[in-house]
Parts: C-alpha cells; structure tokens; sequence
C-alpha cells in the first residue's frame, strides 16, 4: 500500500469521526434542550398550582371583584403604591397582596416567555385561560397603581403574556392534533366563545 493511499484513507476516517462526534453533539444538545424544558415547565406547573397561588386567585376572583365597589379599597391601592400608606385595613391587605402574588408571579413568567428562556406555545396551551382571568382580576387595580405611579412600565411583562394568551384563544382554541379521530362532537360555537 502506498503512502498516499494510506494517508487519503486516513483523512477520510478522520472525518468520518469527526463528521458522527458533530452529529452525536447535536443530538445531544437537542436532548439537553429539551430536558430543560422540561424542568422549566415543571417549575413554572409548581408556580402556577402552588396552594398559595391558588389561593390568590380566589381571592382575585372573588373578593377583589366586590372590594373594586368599595371607594376606601381603591383609594388604599393607590396609597399603597405611593407609599404614603398609614397603617393599612387589614380588610384590603390580605385581598390585595394576593393580587400582587399573582401579579408577580405571571410578570415573571412573563418575562421568561418574552426572553424565551420557556417555550410559548407549550405555556399557552396549558395556562392561557388562567393568564387571563388573572389579568381580568388585577386589571383594575394595575390601572389604579400605574395612574399613582405614572410608571406604564408595572407589570409590562404580564401585560404581555396576556395579550398572548388571548391571541392564543382566538386564533388556535384547541391544541388536539389535526386529523386525530375526536370522540365526543364539536362543542357548538356560542358555548365555546363564551368560555
């Protein structure tokens, strides 16, 4: 054998090598991808289930939506936010910090969304629904808070996450895959705009 044959098929086996480590390095880098995904859908599933969270929007639900009647309680959110605050109604600060639980919680979330450090549509097809309650909940009192403190900026990144979901709702409703046998009918189309 000569020596130029022996170094062209050394040449080629070096490639050849190289060629699978590059291919096996990405094939791993996809599961390395993925499984961070994962761990970061699960953390954010321990957020967004969590009792305390959970709690918070029964709070939102229900007794903020009666304490937005009450002129005292929108007037100690605006206080709240300009720190002249005297000693709070412990009638409004339980209700009201957990609607700042909520509200920082899914302006967290939210920024992870915007700066992809999560995949979107895997949090919208799960959460969409809750990010606009949530958001529906707190948006009064967001207003309130961003008039006392002239500042848009307060909780921008939710405000986002709930234009998303919206979207999400209108364009997409359903993430069952396309050509898959269903087994109970189509819902009619009132009942399904209405939720």
């Amino acid at each position: 054998m000569s020596l130029e044959l022996l170094n062209t098929l050394a040449t080629i086996t070096t490639t050849v090598v190289i060629s699978a480590t590059a291919i096996a390095a990405v094939i791993q880098l996809r599961h390395m991808r993925a499984s961070n995904q994962i761990a970061g859908q699960l953390a954010l599933r321990q957020v967004l289930l969590d009792d305390a969270f959970i709690e918070s929007m029964g709070h939102i639900r229900f007794e903020i939506r009666e304490l937005l009647k009450d002129p005292q309680f929108l007037e100690f959110v605006r206080q709240f936010h300009l720190s002249t605050a005297s000693d709070g109604d412990e009638r409004y600060e339980r209700p009201y910090s957990a609607a700042l639980r909520v509200g920082r919680n899914l302006e967290n979330i939210g920024n992870m969304i915007r700066n992809r450090l999560t995949d979107r549509r895997i949090f919208l097809e799960q959460y969409a629904n809750l990010v606009v309650m949530a958001w529906d909940g707190t948006e009064p009192l967001l207003k309130i808070r961003r008039e006392a403190t002239g500042n848009d900026a307060t909780w921008e990144d939710f405000e986002y996450l709930t234009v998303l979901s919206r979207r999400w709702i209108a364009e997409v409703r359903s993430c069952y895959p396309k050509g898959v046998e269903r087994i109970l009918p189509p819902a009619p189309r009132e009942a399904s705009s209405q939720s």
